[in-house]
């Protein structure tokens, strides 16, 4: 990148230049066991992980290597609070519904700080409020609709106008007891347990095609074959359709990232636009020092201009609000 902040002339999430990943061999031959996982992301680990815990024979493969997708370039907050959504669930989907969509959620952070604090995983786990904001007074009145919409299902909560740092806020809703971490430091953690339970991995295996069957095979680009009982579809877009039409109703979007060294003292919690552009902030501590993970501009992939003038965009809003010493990291997911 030209701009002087940037450190670095190509893009690079921190968390991968921060873990030193295991490799896996790719599959070299025809094989069997109970469940065929395929996706290698936070998905795909979780559920191979449970059921080597639970003795089940798996076989785990990735198209390219482990955890260097979408899990390798998340800004990695672990949270209940996805933009203004309550009210309008309860509205559509009844109070019932809205609020299993939210235990779901706060169970698994439960879930997830469960296993670091069983496997005593060094990963940065850190409990935040996280915040939703609005800096458009227009915009006002939908913080305070889903603030009824928290209070109605029992959120912990509260309405804030002023937040710790300059985003230029008019009105907050705060959710307690979120939390951030760095994924790659956890899922390496859990890679070693499925390993040592017997599970097998797999990189540079890409599934091709599923045959039907008694006991179902994934037909991978080698044209080697796993049969297992079942298989588990764990990546990012499903690469096998069975009738589901996912082309046509799925797309894929990109946003970007910028780690930054801020001019301004960075507090705690984690910090979420409802304005458009929207951003969302975050931190992690690197070499001592906070650095701010400062997401946003978002749009349809194939849609948007050139990947350099949305870093730009994302570093110029950046600039008008936290200040920018220097952007060590800088990448998109």
């Amino acid at each position: 990148m030209a701009n002087q902040h940037f450190a670095k002339e190509a893009p690079e999430t921190y968390w991968k230049t921060s873990t030193d990943l295991p490799s896996f061999p790719a599959l070299q031959e025809d094989t069997e066991c109970d469940i065929t996982i395929i996706g290698g992301g936070i998905t795909g680990i979780t559920t191979a992980y449970e059921l080597t815990k639970r003795g089940f024979r798996v076989v785990l493969i990735e198209a390219n290597q482990v955890l260097n997708g979408t899990t390798a370039h998340t800004t990695a907050k672990v949270t209940a609070q996805h933009d203004i959504i309550y009210d309008e669930f309860i509205r559509n989907f009844g109070l019932n519904h809205a609020r299993l969509y939210y235990e779901a959620n706060q169970n698994a952070i439960d879930y997830i700080k469960g296993i670091v604090d069983e496997h005593q995983i060094e990963c940065e786990w850190i409990e935040q409020d996280a915040y939703l904001y609005t800096a458009n007074e227009n915009a006002v009145q939908k913080i305070r609709t889903d603030h009824e919409a928290y209070t109605k299902l029992g959120i912990e909560r509260d309405l804030v106008k002023d937040l710790p740092i300059p985003l230029g806020s008019k009105l907050a809703l705060v959710m307690k007891n979120q939390a951030q971490f760095h994924p790659l430091q956890y899922l390496k953690a859990l890679l070693e347990q499925i390993v040592q339970k017997g599970g097998r991995i797999y990189e540079e295996t890409v599934a091709l095609d599923i045959k039907k069957g008694e006991r179902p095979e994934v037909v991978t680009k080698s044209r080697h074959a796993i049969k297992s009982r079942f298989i588990i579809c764990c990546s990012h877009f499903p690469f096998y359709d069975g009738g589901g039409l996912y082309a046509a109703r799925m797309y894929s979007d990109r946003s970007y990232v910028l780690a930054i060294k801020p001019k301004i003292e960075y507090p705690e919690g984690m910090y979420l636009s409802i304005d458009q552009p929207s951003v969302a902030l975050r931190y992690t501590v690197v070499n001592g020092e906070k650095l701010i993970l400062f997401s946003g501009v978002s749009h349809k992939t194939g849609q948007g201009k050139d990947m350099s003038t949305h870093y730009e965009t994302l570093r110029q809003l950046a600039e008008s609000t936290i200040g920018i010493e220097s952007i060590p990291y800088y990448w998109s997911t």
